[in-house]
């Protein structure tokens, strides 16, 4: 926990998009690996697209509706202030653009929500994570020297 964030620890991470507190995240990731001598280091992948596309229409819609904050505080002296984004986001034409999701750098939520509003999100969020923990929608792989992955 040198960088006092999960992603530079030995712990295993559950399924999220990285970057999420920043305003425009990051669109392309390459993922290698240098060196690999022992167990574990496995790679999940989710697509999140597909996971929105299995969402009942009320999950779908709380998601796109409820914005809510990201944060990153994990190294000492460095904060980045929450942004505000739904999880699912679309485009002019109402096509969905983007999805983000990473309870680990999540705040805190319900800020000018009524009730009703944080017991849809708590339900849409329960069947957002349910999909993206699905066989269906996980992919597990070992990654091996040489080889590279983009996202």
């Amino acid at each position: 926990m040198s960088h006092g964030d999960l992603a530079y620890s030995t712990q295993a991470l559950p399924a999220h998009t990285d970057t999420t507190y920043f305003t425009d995240p990051a669109g392309l990731q390459i993922f290698h690996q240098l060196h690999h001598d022992g167990d574990g280091g496995e790679s999940l992948l989710v697509d999140g697209f597909y996971v929105a596309s299995q969402l009942s229409k009320r999950s779908y819609d709380t998601l796109t509706r409820l914005s809510i904050p990201s944060h990153a505080s994990g190294s000492k002296g460095h904060l980045l202030r929450p942004v505000d984004h739904p999880v699912l986001r679309h485009d002019h034409s109402g096509r969905l653009v983007q999805v983000r999701w990473n309870n680990e750098d999540r705040g805190v939520l319900g800020y000018n929500w009524s009730p009703q509003d944080v017991s849809e999100w708590y339900a849409a969020a329960r069947e957002f994570e349910t999909i993206t923990r699905s066989r269906e929608a996980e992919y597990w792989f070992q990654l091996s020297p040489g080889i590279m992955i983009g996202k």
